[in-house]
């Protein structure tokens, strides 16, 4: 299963692409261990990853033709 994966913000800085392709990830945990082997800048940043348009703060599984971004965070006002 591929997933592609948005960053918006800061994050797409790091690794130089509003989105990316990450291969044969069962759950959220195991997107962001990937994501920060291939870009170790991400290591320590804090950011939120939403799957579907909604954010989670637990690990989720993923499926196929899912949506997933991550977003820097955020305050309002």
């Amino acid at each position: 299963m591929k997933t592609k994966v948005l960053l918006f913000g800061m994050l797409s800085d790091h690794t130089r692409n509003p989105s990316v392709n990450v291969e044969d990830v069962r759950d959220t945990d195991q997107l962001k261990r990937r994501l920060e082997e291939r870009y170790p800048s991400l290591k320590g940043m804090q950011y939120n990853i939403s799957v579907n348009q909604e954010i989670y703060k637990e690990c989720v599984e993923l499926y196929d033709g899912d949506e997933v971004a991550l977003l820097p965070p955020f305050a309002g006002g």
